[in-house]
C-alpha cells in the first residue's frame, strides 16, 4: 500500500520531499487528477523532486504511482499517513491518534522484517553459548525485555544497559557467544564501538533498528528494522520502542518452536516458581 510504503520511508525523506507528504495527506483525491508538473506546482517542489520521490517508494514512473495512489483511496480501509495529535483534541481525539499511530507501526513492521534476517539471527540465538542484548536509555527497556522472555527458554542471556559493562563483556567474548544490539537511531557511539570489539573476537552480531542507512546496518552480520513515524507529540523513537518489543516477541516465538519441548518445559517451571510471588488469596 502507497501510504504504508510513506509511512515505513519517513525517516528518509527530505524537506521538500515531505512537503509532497503534507499535501498527499491533505489532498490525496485531488492529485489523481493532476500531471506531474501541476502535482509539482501543488506540493512546492520541482519535477525533479516529485520523479525521486515517487522512485524511492519503489515506483519506475508517474503513472505507476498514480495508480497506486488510486488503489489505495478505494481501498476501505485505507488508514492516513499519519495523523497528528492537535492542540484542541478532546481526550477522544487523542486516545484515538495513539493508538492508530501505534498500530500502524505494528501493522506496517510485517513489511519491513526479514524473513532470512530473521531465520539467520534466530538460529544464531539458538546455538549462542551466551546471548548479550545491549541498549542505553529507552533501548535498555527492550533488551531487558529480550532477557527476560529468553532467560525463560533456558537461554543464557545477560543484558547491558551500562556503556562500560557491556564494553568489558565484548572485549573478553568467545566466537560461539552472540551480541544482540537495539538503537533506534543506530548511531549510538558506544553500541557501535561494542559491536565493533565483539565483532574482532569472532562474535555474530546484529541489531534491531529504525534506520536502514545507519552505521549499524554497515557494521552487523544481521540486522531487522522497525521505522515508525515521528509525529509533533509522539518521537519515533516512543513508537518504535513499541514496535521493537514486537520483533522481540517474534524472535522469541522462534526460538521456542526451534528449541521445541525443552523451551516449553523452561517456560512452565518459570510459571511455577513465580506463583510463590503472587497473592495466594485471590
Amino acid at each position: 500500500m502507497l501510504f504504508s510504503e510513506i509511512r515505513l520511508q519517513s525517516n528518509r525523506f527530505t524537506a521538500t520531499q515531505n512537503k509532497i507528504v503534507q499535501y498527499l495527506q491533505e489532498h490525496a483525491q485531488e492529485a489523481l487528477t493532476l500531471p506531474i508538473n501541476e502535482f509539482a506546482a501543488k506540493c512546492g517542489v520541482g519535477d525533479a523532486t516529485v520523479i525521486r520521490f515517487y522512485r524511492l517508494l519503489g515506483y519506475k514512473n508517474y503513472a505507476m504511482f498514480r495508480v497506486a495512489l488510486a488503489k489505495e483511496l478505494h481501498e476501505a480501509d485505507a488508514r492516513p499517513i499519519y495523523e497528528e495529535v492537535e492542540e484542541n483534541d478532546g481526550l477522544s481525539d487523542v486516545i484515538r491518534k495513539v493508538i492508530d499511530s501505534t498500530t500502524q507501526g505494528i501493522s506496517d513492521l510485517e513489511k519491513q522484517l526479514s524473513m532470512d534476517a530473521l531465520e539467520k539471527i534466530a538460529e544464531q540465538l539458538r546455538r549462542a553459548s551466551v546471548i548479550h542484548v545491549i541498549g542505553l536509555g529507552a533501548s535498555g527497556v527492550v533488551a531487558q525485555d529480550a532477557r527476560h522472555k529468553f532467560m525463560r527458554l533456558g537461554c543464557k542471556i545477560i543484558d547491558y544497559s551500562d556503556s562500560h559493562l557491556m564494553t568489558i563483556a565484548a572485549s573478553i567474548a568467545r566466537p560461539d557467544e552472540v551480541f544482540l544490539a537495539i538503537s533506534h537511531s543506530g548511531e549510538t557511539t558506544d553500541i557501535l564501538r561494542t559491536l565493533e570489539l565483539a565483532k574482532k573476537r569472532g562474535c555474530f552480531i546484529c541489531a534491531l533498528t529504525s534506520s536502514i542507512d545507519s552505521s549499524i546496518t554497515q557494521l552487523v552480520d544481521a540486522y531487522l528494522l522497525s521505522c515508525t513515524c515521528e509525529t509533533k507529540m509522539r518521537s519515533d523513537a516512543m513508537i518504535s520502542r513499541i514496535v521493537q518489543l514486537v520483533v522481540i516477541d517474534i524472535l522469541y516465538v522462534m526460538l521456542a518452536l526451534q528449541i521445541g519441548e525443552p523451551a516449553m518445559e523452561g517456560v512452565n517451571q518459570s510459571r511455577l516458581a513465580l506463583r510463590q510471588y503472587r497473592n495466594q488469596s485471590t
